[in-house]
């Protein structure tokens, strides 16, 4: 085996995981514990050795090896002989990338110790003068004409484009049927059977201090650095800027994955202009969506993109159902054929349309985003998701995961090289630094190192694992009787999985109150709803369950995992399931023991200081279609001030309601009721925390709230975003580094924060993803929103070992919302603990 990375842990059992591969080239972990006899032994990356008596095994549905008692390594002077191509390429890749960053170091070396957010100042735009346009339209558009599918605003989208394509500058959208452009244009424009007459209505002057201009400036800011990279990459949008040649491809020859970049654009007030870089894969199928359904796969709900070898208009949707109607068959709506349409439009040349038309194309109806349409899926390929992927070339799925895991210097390494590829932009002239740069922004001083969860006896400690084990759980459950159930086949693993969690339970303080074993027959779903029904008066169950995998294999067993799920949520009975091949797990037995305790009303755990006056934390997870932009449904939870969860609650909506803000307020109004029968009182101060954006009228709300004065004398609206931020990563010196978990940066001028609540000292591979922490309402200073969005994160009662990425708030509220969309929960129901971790 060849060392292809050396992943180092601070972690209480693993002391490092060293990525091998074979002399194939398949990749696989090697994971050390540090109890092990070869833990200190020092590995070298790109040097192959012999293992010998290492173990197989599947961790979080991942293959990995584990040394064994008898295990030896034996170091090797040579590459064997036997080791493929591909093997030797994935660690001279390795040596490479080790050189590279010593490189990409020197090109740092400017930079002074410290963390930093990985983005990129492309310079400054204070205020630039544009041309603004009403456009004009002889005879009106009717919004149900083909090419206006997405409303007046949709249309005006696509003036703009052709405003850019013909003056070769930025332009985009003010409102309806108006238009910002840094160019001049005075010739009518043809769009979708309209003639477009633009009537210059004077220059404008954008402001970047102005909060309605920046939208606009910052628009126009990604239609030029998309202009600046034309040419060089597949430019699909500013986050999907895609590099022509394939970095890996499957020995299969059926995938292939491309480094694509993903920008976002941000201008301060000050008007600076700051862009930050991330970088992943494209994943591609090399053949057609077409052969994907005659090889037998379900295409519907697959993403697929045109190939732009033999289709000259790019797009990407998803495929919502096959249908009958024939390539060359009229179609009402469009006033001709598909084939017809692609020959007027000139999308496909006549020999290959002719081809198609011949050989009984598949067609199917597919959601573009902005509109659907018709298409023969031989002019599209599949774009697949990790599990279609893994289902379809477990090998490819192997090698990408491993590749696709960036370490910080690599990471910033590549999107130096892109940052160099801008240039200066050719319509405003901004030139990008290639260093990273924290302008506009101050770093936020957390200590996540304290001792801040607080266990039995008020006892403290830094993290989950070891407070339970030196001192165990904060609270018991009041009742604590737990049914144990498993599958007759796997009586004796269960037992003995049962008798090491009981265990696990003792040593944190903590043991059921009573304790049934019950085995069931696998069958049908009917077999699992009847066992399910027998549980009665227990506070909590634990039900062993085959893996998916074997499930899949077997023709007359349905998998019990959903039933019971299903049965268990309807009674309010927490449940627990644990696959089969988790059960010799000894890593997961802290997680499941402490997640249990939560589960049936006990506190693993609370948070000893949170900053701030905060009372109550409520979290927010509104369902937004945004095919209909409507609300279809919210989930909710309380929090109290020292992170320990109160209840929750989901509600959804029949087909055809919306979601307003009466309902928002509602669960709001539930939520504190339950406060006030358990605390006793009403709170001082509340903060609201919503997963993503409020695309409710803002205003509206606040309005609301602040009718309730009484109930809710002061509130905070705050918004965690996922997607988006820049990494945040430390330089030390000669490389950058995963930063400590809770490194944050808040910005000088507006109103965000990101936030690193993974990285240092616990180790994950690749680079730690940050959250961004959006204050859009109310008198709580930044700096201890983000501090108290850190705790929260450190709240989570079913990991102990490692932090999550959100806080509790939102990914309970969307944990509790997954939930309640598959059956598991009841609607509308109010829930104290945590039945959804």
């Amino acid at each position: 085996m060849g060392v292809v990375e050396i992943d180092e842990w601070d972690h209480h059992t693993v002391a490092r995981k060293i990525v091998l591969t074979d002399i194939e080239g398949n990749n696989v972990a090697l994971t050390i514990f540090n109890n092990n006899d070869c833990a200190s032994y020092e590995w070298d990356v790109g040097r192959w050795y012999r293992l010998e008596e290492a173990v197989g095994d599947v961790y979080n549905g991942e293959k990995q090896l584990k040394p064994s008692w008898d295990f030896n390594i034996v170091s090797l002077d040579n590459t064997p002989s036997e080791a493929t191509d591909e093997a030797i390429r994935q660690l001279s890749e390795e040596e490479s990338a080790e050189a590279q960053d010593s490189t990409s170091s020197k090109s740092a070396n400017s930079l002074g110790r410290g963390n930093y957010l990985l983005h990129y100042c492309l310079g400054e735009l204070p205020e630039l003068q544009v041309h603004s346009y009403q456009l004009r339209v002889p005879g009106g558009i009717d919004e149900q004409d083909d090419g206006v599918e997405n409303g007046i605003l949709g249309f005006t989208a696509r003036v703009a484009a052709q405003f850019r394509y013909q003056t070769q500058g930025p332009a985009t959208t003010n409102g309806p049927l108006r238009i910002y452009s840094v160019s001049k244009v005075s010739n009518p424009i043809e769009v979708a059977g309209h003639t477009v007459e633009p009537e210059h209505t004077g220059v404008e002057t954008l402001e970047a201090r102005s909060f309605d201009d920046r939208e606009p400036l910052r628009e126009l800011v990604k239609q030029d650095l998309k202009a600046a990279l034309a040419g060089q990459y597949d430019v699909k949008a500013i986050n999907s800027i895609i590099e022509f040649e394939p970095e890996i491809r499957a020995n299969s020859g059926d995938f292939t994955a491309s480094r694509e970049y993903k920008c976002r654009i941000w201008i301060d007030p000050d008007g600076t202009v700051i862009c930050g870089v991330d970088s992943s894969y494209h994943l591609q199928s090399t053949f057609s969506a077409a052969e994907y359904v005659r090889n037998g796969h379900e295409i519907e709900g697959v993403t697929v993109e045109h190939d732009t070898d033999v289709y000259e208009n790019g797009g990407t949707g998803t495929v919502q159902e096959l249908v009958e109607t024939g390539y060359e068959e009229f179609v009402d709506e469009m006033g001709s054929s598909i084939a017809e349409y692609h020959r007027t439009r000139g999308y496909v040349n006549e020999e290959t349309i002719q081809t198609i038309a011949a050989s009984e194309p598949i067609m199917a109806q597919i959601d573009y985003g902005t509109m659907d349409g018709l298409q023969a899926l031989e002019y599209c390929s599949v774009v697949p998701t990790l599990d279609q992927l893994k289902l379809l070339d477990g090998d490819f799925h192997g090698r990408f995961q491993s590749v696709s895991r960036k370490r910080p210097n690599e990471r910033f390494s590549i999107a130096r090289s892109f940052i160099e590829s801008v240039g200066t932009t050719p319509s405003l002239a901004l030139k990008p630094s290639t260093r990273p740069s924290n302008v506009c922004y101050d770093e936020i001083s957390i200590n996540s190192n304290r001792s801040n969860l607080r266990f039995k006896d008020g006892k403290t400690a830094s993290y989950g694992a070891k407070g339970l084990d030196r001192h165990g759980v904060y609270q018991s459950p009041s009742s604590f009787d737990l049914l144990f159930l498993y599958p007759q086949r796997y009586q004796n693993e269960s037992s003995d999985f049962v008798r090491l969690l009981l265990k696990k339970l003792h040593a944190y303080g903590t043991s059921p109150t009573k304790i049934e074993r019950e085995a069931y027959a696998l069958g049908s779903e009917f077999d699992y709803t009847q066992v399910a029904d027998q549980a009665t008066d227990f506070d909590g169950v634990v039900a062993v369950v085959p893996d998916e995998g074997w499930i899949e294999d077997q023709i007359d067993i349905d998998d019990p995992y959903p039933e019971f799920k299903q049965q268990f949520g309807q009674k309010k009975l927490p449940s627990q399931m644990v696959a089969v091949s988790s059960l010799s797990e000894d890593d997961y037995l802290g997680n499941i023991a402490a997640g249990l305790v939560a589960k049936c009303g006990g506190i693993p755990w609370r948070v000893h200081d949170v900053p701030g006056d905060t009372d109550v934390f409520i979290g927010l997870d509104v369902t937004y279609d945004t095919e209909t932009e409507q609300h279809v449904g919210a989930s909710a939870n309380v929090v109290l001030g020292d992170g320990s969860i109160l209840a929750s609650q989901s509600t959804s909506l029949q087909s055809g309601e919306t979601f307003q803000i009466d309902d928002i307020v509602d669960v709001i109004k539930n939520l504190l009721n339950i406060y006030l029968e358990e605390e006793d009182g009403t709170p001082n101060h509340v903060v609201i925390h919503r997963d993503g954006q409020f695309y409710l009228d803002l205003e509206a709300l606040v309005e609301r709230l602040e009718k309730a004065s009484d109930l809710i004398p002061k509130f905070d609206l705050v918004e965690i975003r996922k997607s988006g931020n820049p990494r945040i990563a430390s330089y030390t010196g000669d490389r950058f580094e995963s930063a400590r978990k809770g490194t944050a940066f808040e910005s000088e001028n507006a109103d965000h924060a990101y936030l690193a609540t993974t990285g240092k000292p616990e180790r994950l591979p690749g680079t730690p993803q940050p959250i961004r922490v959006v204050k859009r309402h109310g008198s709580t200073d930044l700096s201890t929103l983000a501090k108290q969005a850190y705790w929260l994160s450190e709240a989570h009662v079913a990991s102990i070992s490692r932090s999550t990425r959100l806080p509790i708030t939102t990914y309970y509220a969307d944990r509790c919302a997954e939930h309640a969309r598959k059956g598991y929960l009841l609607n509308g129901e109010l829930l104290k603990g945590v039945p959804y971790v």
